[in-house]
């Protein structure tokens, strides 16, 4: 359930605005040691539930972007994050719409390239390189996915964690992944009465054209049968005429 197939179909069409996508997905996380070399740990991700909500690309502009709930099995905590545009997406890359497209993709696939884009947890707010872009709350905890641009490292991404006190937080999660399905059916089954509806009233008008042509088809082999009877009888009374003149041109000739 990354996102509706209808969606995905839909989701990267430059001419359009980007679609409200829902996704759930196992992120894996990249881990940094003391001496800032990345190391890819497979046994430690996150499970991501929620929403990127619908926007264009076409203008730079404030926006509420998202909203998710995030669980981390390996440190067995559980997070909520809604944030703007501006709290999240980089202003060292420009806004548009391969920039959206990426972050998207990155959010529901599983599969990542270490060596064009990562996620990492950022405890504490450190390890900001970018000073002057996204600015870093102390003492706080932030998802974060880097890409990497012309061997540059960037915060492409980045959702503020408020950590949610609960004592079965994995069975939490798992109620929001299945509010998040239910609506995902909700929305599926209105659109499948929409297309219903739709095909029913398409039917109903081709029914209706049908009994047109039908009247149609109808009223002309009528016209043609009463055509046929005048057109012959016209040419019965023409050939009784001809006779009748061929008649009286020969008495006159014997009188």
């Amino acid at each position: 359930m990354d996102s509706n197939d209808e969606e995905s179909k839909n989701m990267y069409d430059e001419s359009s605005n980007f679609p409200l996508i829902k996704i759930y997905n196992k992120i894996p996380l990249v881990v940094k040691d003391d001496s800032e070399s990345i190391n890819f740990d497979k046994k430690k991700y996150i499970y991501i539930c929620g929403k990127m909500l619908s926007h264009t690309s076409i203008a730079k502009y404030s926006f509420e972007a998202c909203e998710f709930y995030i669980y981390s099995p390996w440190e067995n905590k559980l997070y909520h994050s809604s944030m703007y545009s501006g709290d999240c997406f980089s202003n060292a890359l420009k806004w548009d719409y391969k920039f959206f497209k990426k972050i998207r993709e990155c959010l529901t696939k599983e599969d990542i390239n270490i060596k064009k884009h990562y996620f990492i947890i950022n405890i504490n707010g450190k390890d900001s390189k970018e000073k002057e872009d996204l600015i870093l709350e102390n003492n706080k905890t932030y998802l974060e996915l880097h890409f990497i641009v012309k061997k540059k490292d960037v915060v492409a991404f980045r959702l503020l964690l408020e950590e949610i006190i609960q004592s079965d937080k994995d069975i939490f999660f798992m109620n929001q992944v299945m509010m998040l399905d239910n609506e995902c059916e909700e929305e599926l089954l209105i659109k499948k009465k929409k297309q219903f509806k739709q095909d029913n009233e398409i039917k109903e008008v081709e029914n209706y054209i049908k009994g047109i042509n039908d009247k149609y088809e109808k009223k002309t082999k009528e016209m043609l049968i009463k055509f046929n009877k005048l057109n012959k009888s016209k040419i019965e009374e023409e050939e009784k005429l001809k006779i009748k003149l061929e008649k009286n041109d020969k008495e006159s000739l014997e009188n």
